[in-house]
């Protein structure tokens, strides 16, 4: 007498299963796509693989470029996500830098002291710091130092390369050329893989390797200097124990499109594989 109502809500149940499967796909292509983070859910996250997301953090002002590359679909398949964007003076907040798993610094060229130590000491620490241009390259109290190096345990301990110094009296970053050769330098490196010599146009920062690994240069030319010239273009510190530091002499976001969106959506993941 109880066989009929118990095969009823067997039937039920299995009519059920396909719309279950639906929903189940329907939520791991939204994350796949990064309309959801499925990262962010606890027990679901390491079931769809969200805990490989990239949570990507600003400090500074990100250029249009640089968020646009974040905001692509490539970047949402590739699971990065642009986390925040902070002003250097907010790092005196306890922990500030810790929900990320990479900082881009870019667009604010003076920096106070505390912002620059916070930032070094999160990257020893095993963080992993994209570094743009001229970014914090002056401090807030003393208009005679440029570049990475001034002070204690600051940036120029992180940083691949060095510009500036103590000057008498403020003094404009050097620029080098603003159009050459893409050139690759180290063809084996994950962030240039599969990146071909490209025609350059943009703007970069001279700087000086230091215990840096050039991945990439541009090839300038003459460029009105009487001889051929070069300026390293991506360079990260291989002396680094902890974290990693990649710079970018020039902003990636407008350096052609298509080769700088997937130059940066590289880096970001050869970052995110780094042992901190």
């Amino acid at each position: 007498m109880y066989g009929g109502p118990v095969a009823g809500r067997s039937t039920h149940l299995e009519s059920s299963i396909p719309l279950i499967l639906i929903i189940i796909l329907a939520i791991f292509v939204a994350g796949q796509l990064g309309v959801i983070n499925l990262g962010d859910i606890p027990g679901v996250g390491s079931i769809f693989g969200g805990g490989n997301q990239i949570k990507v953090g600003v400090v500074g002002t990100p250029s249009q470029g640089i968020r646009s590359y974040l905001a692509s679909t490539d970047a949402q398949f590739q699971k990065i996500k642009l986390s925040g964007i902070l002003r250097a003076e907010s790092l005196k907040a306890s922990g500030a830098l810790k929900t990320f798993d990479v900082i881009i610094l870019q667009g604010q060229p003076v920096c106070d002291r505390t912002a620059r130590r916070i930032l070094t000491e999160w990257v020893k620490g095993g963080g992993k710091l994209i570094v743009v241009g001229d970014a914090c390259t002056r401090v807030n109290d003393d208009n005679s130092a440029l570049g990475w190096n001034i002070g204690v345990g600051l940036l120029g301990d992180i940083m691949p390369v060095t510009v500036g110094g103590l000057t008498p009296q403020a003094e404009p970053i050097r620029r080098g050329c603003s159009s050459g050769t893409f050139t690759t330098a180290n063809f084996g490196h994950p962030i240039v893989n599969g990146i071909k010599d490209y025609p350059f146009t943009g703007q970069t920062i001279e700087t000086v390797p230091n215990n840096g690994n050039i991945i990439a240069y541009i090839d300038c030319g003459t460029s009105g200097r009487g001889s051929s010239a070069t300026t390293p273009a991506i360079v990260e510190n291989s002396a680094l124990l902890g974290g990693k530091t990649v710079y970018f002499a020039y902003d990636p976001g407008i350096a052609g499109l298509t080769n700088g969106r997937e130059l940066f959506i590289n880096t970001l993941k050869y970052l995110k594989s780094q042992k901190g």
